[in-house]
């Protein structure tokens, strides 16, 4: 019997040993010793290689004006595992985080008795408490954000969801997803269900595979640029405004959450939205409501506008690009680059993509996890790509070398892990574990 919020947390870390392990078998094992909640709550699936989270925060915020309670779940997480299990923006509490895996810690030592080598993945864990507390704690609706891939991702247990969800297909986890834009398609497209409806901004190679499984499956698809469409777009330093369209509306949105990749993220979010309109009683107020109180921290966010400090997780080549490109529209001056990443990440295509919009000298610096890509690794990176590398290890020491090094406009990108960080050191207060 766990009786401390650091005991929970130390299970929940020693799982970490098993990494990402694909596959479904083990999670329904489980989740079918627990009753099969996932099947006793409306979900909406979503999905995609970047904007899962924003689409997620957009939607999860509508659904809480139009007066749902609201179920979500997210990964993965800047200062605590909690973040990733929240009703109505409010993370899961410790006890309650103590007692939903106390209560399932049984069930897995009953899977573990009768096969020796059964053992459930820190994140699976995570999933199945994320569906019995908002079981128990009778949410409308859950906002399901899927970790990696799809088909096999261990969110894909739901059978039913409201509607499914692709923002996008692009390079990232190559080595679990596949090294073709069709077959990282391919595991995204898993989450499609027969008959259910499937929204998309998906292009190319990733939008094919997606249309053919639906058709498959006889889902209807809604697919951006040809169902729906922005008509306008304007970035702002406050939040992203957009032309909406489909073929039963125009209209104009505005949400604080801020950057190019918000625009196609919004739109995703508005067609999603008009599929449910009439089945849950949305209004426009209800949308623009929620678009506008949607935050989602470590996401081009400014947390200080004397020096301008910004804040994003841009962990691939395109959450690079599209960041860059938001840098070069929201500001006329180039900020100093603080950048730390993974092992496993596209280094050459993520500080390629930002070389142009940001000053020459840039500190490379490394989170606090053994899966950190080794700074002088990275500094060879950009002295590579023509830039010239301050090799600081440390996250925070690497703030504070910003700091004295430039006074109008820093940008810290990378890694979440370093991104919460330097958050943390900045901002001094905030909920972690």
């Amino acid at each position: 019997m766990i009786t401390s919020y650091q005991d929970a947390l130390d299970i929940i870390e020693g799982l970490s040993r098993f990494g990402s392990r694909l596959g479904l078998e083990r999670i329904k094992g489980l989740l079918f010793e627990l009753d099969n909640p996932q099947d006793k709550i409306p979900v909406i699936h979503i999905g995609g290689t970047n904007g899962k989270g924003s689409v997620s925060r957009m939607l999860s915020s509508v659904l809480i004006k139009a007066g749902y309670k609201v179920g979500l779940y997210t990964s993965p997480h800047l200062h605590s595992v909690r973040e990733r299990i929240q009703i109505n923006n409010e993370l899961i509490d410790k006890d309650s985080f103590i007692n939903t895996l106390n209560y399932i810690l049984p069930f897995i030592e009953n899977l573990t008795n009768r096969d020796s080598e059964f053992y459930l993945t820190q994140f699976e864990i995570l999933t199945a408490m994320a569906f019995l507390y908002f079981y128990k704690s009778k949410v409308d609706v859950i906002v399901l954000e899927v970790g990696l891939g799809g088909r096999l991702d261990a969110t894909n247990v739901v059978n039913n969801p409201l509607v499914s969800i692709i923002t996008n297909v692009d390079w990232d986890h190559m080595d679990r997803l596949g090294n073709t834009l069709s077959l990282i398609g391919r595991e995204k497209a898993g989450i499609i269900k027969r008959g259910v409806p499937i929204v998309t901004g998906a292009s190319g190679e990733g939008l094919d595979v997606i249309v053919d499984t639906a058709k498959s499956l006889d889902a209807p698809i809604y697919i951006l640029g040809r169902d729906f469409f922005v008509n306008w777009y304007v970035l702002s330093q406050v939040g992203t405004e957009i032309g909406f369209r489909n073929e039963k509306r125009q209209k104009e949105f505005f949400s604080s959450l801020k950057g190019i990749y918000q625009v196609d993220n919004m739109a995703i979010s508005l067609m999603a939205l008009e599929l449910l309109r009439d089945r849950l009683n949305l209004s426009d107020e209800n949308i623009i409501d929620g678009f506008r109180d949607a935050f989602w921290p470590g996401r081009i966010e400014i947390i200080s506008k004397n020096p301008i400090i910004l804040l994003d997780g841009a962990h691939n080549k395109g959450g690079a690009e599209k960041l860059s490109k938001s840098i070069s529209i929201l500001f006329d001056l180039k900020p100093t680059l603080i950048v730390g990443m993974l092992k496993d990440k596209d280094a050459y295509g993520i500080v390629g993509s930002m070389i142009p919009y940001v000053k020459n000298s840039i500190i490379v610096t490394a989170p606090k996890t053994n899966r950190a890509l080794e700074p002088t690794i990275l500094g060879k990176v950009v002295e590579e790509l023509g830039g010239r590398p301050i090799i600081v290890p440390d996250v925070k020491e690497s703030v504070k070398i910003g700091l004295d090094l430039e006074k109008d406009f820093i940008c810290i990108m990378g890694s979440l892990y370093t991104v919460a960080e330097a958050r943390e050191s900045l901002l001094g207060e905030v909920e972690k574990d």
